[in-house]
């Protein structure tokens, strides 16, 4: 908000410097973005009269004037402009002075004779016709009005002022105005604040003989006053208005239109006058558009409406965008002779989709969209028909039409000043926090303790204790805290067992040579599709996001695999000719649909690797290591999974019979589809099972074998469908006690062996705790063996 510091001066008595000024306002919360001195943009720069003008004896086109500057002696400049004459008052720049062009004017020779400065034109001035009649005409400027030779001309063009420029919050938009700022500034100076007191003559008549106002919508316009003014005398405003309205960067037009604008940046309040003769049928309806209703507005531009926006129609079409802008048809021009004049109050958020809308923004959607007070509508209309009665503008009609469905009755709080010092943490007397609300307008009164405040109707922002706290502070001053060392005991934090489980278990990946990555959770819809996935699978059940970011990123995700194969897919795109990635994160599985309640958020665990040196026994060797890490028991399964390779896939079931894994190579068809041209294999843990068994895991130290182990080869002849895990669990479970380590060496299957029969090969340590074993004893132990396994089908190969 820009704010012109004599403007300010009109209801403030400020008596410090800008600098001053501007360092109060920042510590009361209103920053301060920018400080112009217009006095700085011009210097020795006077008002000047043509006393005596002669043709210079050697050059045909200039001109030697004698110059009336203020001083003792007239001065003699040169010229070459030919819109001069004697007795015209003009700008001159004298020796060394400064233009707002940048020229720096010095004295000097032309053409032999002295010329001590140099006559200026509107342009060199940097002034538009708006700025001063006459600044855009070919030519050096010729002023207005009988200013006194010597005169400065910052003091003609209204350029001894300072524009400040005040960051206004969203929760105070009783600040987007002249007064707003005026009162701020009086608190915190601890002024008198004088705001202006309307009152007018007014011509007689009844309102309602010349307009009949309508609103259809109380909600989406709370208040709407009207009032008419007849025998309209259109001029230009006077220069006190002009320069005012010229500090906020307002164009000058007409002193009705200007009298609206000045009347929105003093009070905040937007207002807009209809030419009445233009009001068809004489009546003012606000209601809603109709859908593909045309209006064009003031700035020549047409609208095609809806029905969710606000307008002000007469009898038969628009006038006016609620809060926005107004119509070509009923604009104020040099032949209106009668007006209507509007203050009023729309819902914010219905300005605001309105502008967005038609692409509109203005000064007053700006102020409508921010809150406008109820209240203010009539002060505002008050105030305009004093200026339109102080400059003689029109003939004020009696009567106003205010047209509401109940205005809002005052608000109370009431608060214990001990309250707002204990949440403040200072010490603020009881009296200088009386006397802070009521200079705020808030008006306070206490009475044992107790501080009753009555919220004036443009401080919405205040709603309880915190928010008069926060008033008396940013008031009383923030010096008044005081540092004081932080008390209390210290509570080291820790990581939740989650959060440890899921470091060990990156740290176990990471020291096998795969890198951690980290994918969006929303995934693509057509997800299962991709995976083949049947039409009843649990992870088609998918929760859709509102407002997702993309077709690509539409649902949470149930699975992992979709996003570690894109990941795969696009590093091999890369030519980067091997991989292993990992991905701790978590899926999202609704407890019905549609949702009730929030869906279960389970952490998972993706692997992925491709290369030369990479297949199936790989990733299940990285597996067994996670498995073996967090001492979770378990075995390897057939598995189904269709977006795997059938003869080279497997689930991982726990003893308990819970499936928490599945692993195994992308088939073919599944990597065709991600753009994977080789061989890749994935895999899929739930990692709840596996934090859970860690916890449960108890480490047992033993003490290193005395005596020496005996090693058994065994090759075995198995039906080839037979897992090797199941003849494994055989021998363990045959001989426990004296069984120390199984382990595979060689799987066969062809020439020698019958057809769907295979040959396994296992190596068997046998070790007792207290002897050294028999021979005897280990053949028995084999014996036990080979019992065991011929219960399942598996004998010894011959």
């Amino acid at each position: 908000m820009k704010v012109s510091l004599s403007w300010l001066k009109r209801y403030v008595d400020i008596d410090v410097s800008v600098e001053e000024l501007c360092d109060k306002m920042t510590m009361s919360g209103f920053e301060v973005e920018g400080v112009e001195d217009l006095s700085k943009s011009m210097n020795n720069v006077v008002a000047a009269r043509i006393l005596k003008m002669e043709k210079h004896p050697d050059a045909d086109k200039l001109t030697v004037c004698q110059m009336d500057v203020g001083g003792e002696e007239p001065i003699q400049i040169i010229t070459g402009a030919d819109n001069i004459f004697e007795g015209a008052l003009v700008p001159a720049a004298l020796h060394d002075s400064h233009l707002p062009n940048g020229a720096h004017i010095k004295k000097g020779k032309l053409r032999g004779l002295p010329s001590n400065g140099m006559m200026c034109s509107g342009e060199e001035l940097c002034l538009k016709e708006g700025d001063y009649p006459g600044a855009e005409v070919y030519g050096i400027l010729i002023l207005q009005g009988d200013w006194k030779p010597g005169t400065d001309m910052r003091e003609i063009l209204g350029l001894n002022d300072v524009i400040i420029d005040f960051s206004i919050l969203s929760n105070r938009p009783d600040c987007n105005s002249v007064l707003g700022i005026a009162r701020e500034v009086a608190v915190v100076l601890g002024k008198e604040f004088h705001p202006p007191v309307p009152s007018y003559k007014t011509a007689g008549g009844d309102v309602n003989e010349h307009i009949a106002v309508t609103v259809e919508d109380y909600d989406l316009c709370p208040r709407y006053v009207g009032r008419v003014v007849k025998n309209l005398r259109i001029a230009p405003s006077p220069e006190w208005m002009k320069q005012c309205l010229k500090g906020a960067g307002v164009r000058s037009i007409n002193n009705i239109v200007d009298i609206t604008n000045f009347v929105m940046l003093e009070t905040g309040q937007p207002m807009h006058a209809f030419d009445l003769n233009h009001v068809k049928g004489h009546q003012i309806i606000v209601r809603h558009a109709k859908d593909s209703e045309p209006m064009t507005t003031l700035d020549g531009k047409d609208h095609i409406l809806s029905s969710e926006m606000l307008v002000i129609a007469d009898a038969e079409n628009p006038s006016c965008l609620a809060g926005i802008m107004g119509g070509l048809d009923s604009e104020i021009e040099d032949t209106t002779t009668d007006l209507f004049l509007e203050s009023a109050k729309f819902r914010r958020d219905n300005v605001r989709r309105t502008a967005r809308s038609l692409g509109m923004r203005t000064e007053s959607s700006a102020r409508f969209e921010k809150g406008v007070d109820v209240m203010g509508t009539a002060f505002a209309m008050d105030r305009a028909l004093q200026l339109i009665d102080e400059l003689d503008c029109g003939d004020i009609i009696d009567g106003v039409i205010d047209r509401n469905n109940g205005l809002p009755q005052p608000r109370t709080l009431t608060v214990a000043a001990a309250d707002v010092c204990a949440l403040l943490g200072v010490p603020v007397p009881e009296e200088t926090i009386v006397d802070i609300l009521n200079r705020l307008e808030i008006a306070t009164t206490l009475e044992n303790g107790m501080l009753t405040c009555v919220i004036p109707s443009f401080r919405d922002d205040i709603e309880s204790r915190a928010d008069l706290s926060e008033e008396v502070m940013r008031i009383y001053g923030y010096e008044h805290i005081v540092s004081t060392p932080m008390t209390g005991t210290v509570i080291r934090g820790r990581k939740l067992p989650e959060r440890v489980h899921g470091d060990t278990l990156k740290k176990l990946l990471c020291a096998q040579g795969m890198r951690e990555i980290s994918t969006y959770s929303f995934i693509s819809a057509k997800a299962p599709d991709q995976l083949s996935l049947p039409e009843d699978d649990w992870r088609r059940q998918t929760v859709a996001l509102l407002n997702p970011l993309g077709e690509e990123y539409a649902v949470m995700r149930t699975q992992l695999i979709t996003s570690m194969l894109t990941v795969l897919a696009t590093n091999a795109s890369r030519k980067i000719p091997a991989a292993r990635f990992f991905e701790v994160g978590k899926l999202f599985l609704p407890k019905s649909l549609p949702l009730t309640e929030q869906p279960d958020e389970v952490p998972a665990l993706s692997l992925g690797l491709y290369g030369e040196s990479e297949d199936f026994f790989t990733l299940k060797g990285i597996v067994e290591s996670i498995l073996s890490r967090f001492g979770v028991k378990a075995s390897f399964t057939r598995s189904s999974e269709p977006w795997l390779h059938p003869g080279r896939q497997a689930a991982v079931v726990t003893d308990a019979g819970e499936q928490i894994a599945v692993l195994g190579e992308v088939h073919p068809l599944t990597a065709e589809g991600f753009g994977l041209d080789g061989r890749a294999y994935v895999a899929e843990l739930r990692l709840r099972p596996v934090y859970a068994a860690v916890e449960q895991m108890k480490t047992i130290y033993q003490p290193l074998p005395k005596h020496p182990a005996s090693v058994r080869d065994l090759a075995l002849l198995a039906d080839a469908e037979l897992p090797v895990a199941e003849i494994e669990k055989a021998i363990s479970s045959a001989i426990p006690s004296v069984l120390e380590k199984v382990e595979l060496f060689d799987v066969y299957q062809g020439k020698q062996v019958p057809e769907g029969k295979k040959s396994v090969a296992y190596s068997i340590t046998l070790r007792a705790s207290d002897r050294t074993l028999t021979v005897e004893e280990c053949d028995n132990a084999v014996a036990k063996v080979m019992k065991a396994l011929e219960k399942i089908g598996v004998t010894l190969r011959q």
